[in-house]
């Protein structure tokens, strides 16, 4: 079996233009695009011990939209609109292929990662996050009070985060 340095530098070789790509879109700044590669590979590294090989290119790809999601967190607070970003915010509401496959990726992760929950997280997870369903919602249909499916709610919450941390996927 190939050492560490060896699977990061075949992960690096074959997919550093798939995570620069990514980085580019999701930010639209070639500068910043670069330094969210560069600390998706030092976030790849640090995690590959716990990596089990199994599709890189997925791994690569969640861990990009990850740093950029983080990083676009912190710039927003930062940011003041411009009218050049208004004007092209409007432009197009159909998000473009890269980001229909990463919203499907991730789609199936949280669903895996709600079914991997016990009873009753798992449904009360399912319900919430990936059908869509309101807490008021989920309470009148299982007869449970509102306070109740909001706790375990939150609760799913923190379990699903934790087992991501856990996996090295946040």
């Amino acid at each position: 079996m190939p050492d560490k340095d060896t699977i990061f530098t075949e992960m690096l070789n074959q997919y550093e233009k798939l995570a620069f790509s990514i980085c580019y879109k999701m930010t639209g700044n070639y500068f910043d695009a670069e330094d969210l590669t560069q600390e998706t590979f030092l976030s790849i590294y640090k995690s590959l011990d716990s990596f089990d090989g199994n599709n890189p290119g997925g791994f690569v790809t969640k861990t990009a939209v990850n740093k950029c999601l983080d990083f676009l967190k912190r710039a927003d607070r930062r940011a003041v609109p411009t009218e050049e970003n208004i004007l092209l915010g409007n432009v197009s509401s159909v998000p473009p292929p890269e980001e229909e496959v990463v919203q499907e990726e991730t789609k199936r992760e949280l669903m895996r990662a709600c079914n991997t929950l016990k009873p009753p997280y798992n449904q009360v997870a399912t319900d919430y996050y990936c059908n869509g369903m309101t807490a008021a919602r989920i309470a009148e249909i299982t007869g449970k009070k509102l306070k109740t499916v909001q706790t375990q709610i939150r609760r799913a919450k923190e379990m699903i985060r934790r087992k991501a941390r856990k996996e090295g996927i946040i």
